[in-house]
């Protein structure tokens, strides 16, 4: 038999590294073996890291039917900057001018994604859990779930959409209805008050060199993951996932539940606060950059696998948006085109285990969001891969990143690998770090 296309190389699984040969047919995996397939196009990757595609459980793609803020990314640049990246799935987040908060909004956001990514990647969609008055959009939610892969949930006010804690318990409730997990971007809102109360006049004034981690200090992600754990013990069926940990302390709390996950992001695990100053907001985040000591301490945790996703929590903004003062500017920043780079410098740079590569960007995701059809490289899945060579240097370019928005936290650090190509659907749509189909 004849392949469609033959890869072969080191294939990286969730418990080992070996030598195979893939062949795949009509966008699955059909068949695996030592050696001896044949394609009518054949892949050899023999010096790199063959993996199941990469699942980013969390990116902000701003675009939706307004088109308000498409200027910043919308779902043709953000699919050119994912599979760039090696990811080839991507689940979207709620928080765009017309919040996904209803099905009818989250079906046209469908619509966009099809017609502009041309089927190079796929694009999940997670609806917003929020309160409105006193209302929780309960029916919103259950006229969602067939719409959505996930829920959302703000702690902290984000884009109109938030959350009281003292809501939590009738939120989560309406949610665990629909038997979909749920995603939780924990800081208490009223900490963030009251030391935005505190820091108001003139140690607010943007020159304090970390006014923006003072404003939202590590006892507010603190507060707010406690007040999750402590509801959602009741809910033992419902999976929870715990958005962009910061805080290193909040792992022993959370790793107490079985049924309660967690995520980190590049940016948390690779800068510091002291890389923010008042008049350069490009690494402002919510939450924000910590100290290194406790970025070091999330680092090992990741290394020894107490942290369930690596997710890019991609925001782009504009240079001149990120360029405003440091209390004025956005939060947020793009790490879709540099995915694939940054594992490269968690296995070359820090040692991580490839297989723990494995489960965290595509095994555990894919997992946690009920997908069978990919996260694994097996006969009969979907024919997703990235392919790592990890002694291909890339000292990363504004000009050679494929997001709308054109730049990047990690511009001009070079990164010990690269994408040699991303797969989907058994499609070739990256060759040596360029996209060729989108």
């Amino acid at each position: 038999m004849i392949h469609d296309l033959m890869i072969e190389g080191k294939v990286v699984t969730t418990a080992s590294i070996n030598d195979v040969q893939i062949g795949i047919d009509d966008g699955l995996i059909t068949e695996i073996k030592k050696q001896g397939l044949r394609g009518e196009r054949k892949i050899e990757a023999r010096h790199c890291l063959i993996f199941p595609g990469f699942i980013d459980l969390h990116a902000h793609l701003r675009e939706d039917e307004s088109q308000d803020w498409s200027y910043k990314e919308d779902f043709r640049s953000g699919a050119a900057a994912a599979i760039h990246g090696g990811v080839t799935t991507v689940v979207d987040m709620p928080n765009t001018p017309l919040p996904g908060i209803n099905a009818e909004r989250i079906r046209k956001k469908k619509e966009l994604a099809y017609k502009k990514a041309k089927g190079v990647i796929d694009f999940f969609f997670q609806g917003a859990v929020t309160e409105s008055g006193t209302a929780i959009n309960t029916t919103g939610i259950a006229d969602m779930q067939d719409e959505v892969v996930a829920y959302k949930m703000y702690l902290a006010e984000t884009q109109g959409l938030s959350m009281r804690v003292e809501r939590l318990p009738e939120a989560i409730d309406a949610v665990a209805a629909t038997s979909k997990p749920l995603v939780i971007h924990c800081e208490d809102q009223n900490i963030l008050d009251e030391r935005k109360a505190a820091l108001k006049g003139s140690r607010a004034d943007g020159t304090r060199k970390e006014i923006h981690s003072e404003l939202r200090p590590e006892e507010a992600e603190l507060s707010a993951v406690k007040h999750v754990l402590a509801t959602v013990s009741a809910y033992p069926d419902i999976k929870i996932n715990i958005a962009h940990v910061s805080v290193y302390e909040s792992l022993d709390i959370i790793k107490r539940y079985k049924n309660v996950f967690c995520e980190v992001t590049p940016h948390h695990l690779f800068f510091n606060k002291t890389a923010v100053t008042p008049k350069t907001a490009f690494l402002k985040t919510n939450p924000p950059l910590r100290t290194e000591e406790n970025r070091r301490l999330l680092l090992a945790a990741f290394k020894d696998g107490r942290i369930d996703f690596l997710v890019t929590d991609h925001a782009p903004h504009t240079k001149y948006e990120k360029a405003l003062d440091i209390l004025e500017a956005p939060a947020g920043v793009p790490n879709l085109d540099t995915y694939g780079n940054f594992v490269t410098w968690l296995i070359v740079r820090c040692d991580v285990n490839p297989v723990l590569i494995s489960r965290v960007c595509a095994y555990n995701p894919a997992a946690f969001l009920g997908f069978d059809d990919r996260g694994s490289i097996e006969v009969g899945k979907k024919a997703n891969f990235s392919i790592l060579d990890l002694h291909a240097r890339v000292k990363i370019n504004s000009a050679l990143l494929y997001t709308k928005c054109g730049w990047s936290p990690f511009e001009g650090y070079e990164f010990p690998g690269a994408v040699r190509h991303t797969i989907f659907n058994g499609a070739v749509v990256t060759e040596d770090d360029a996209v060729v189909q989108v």
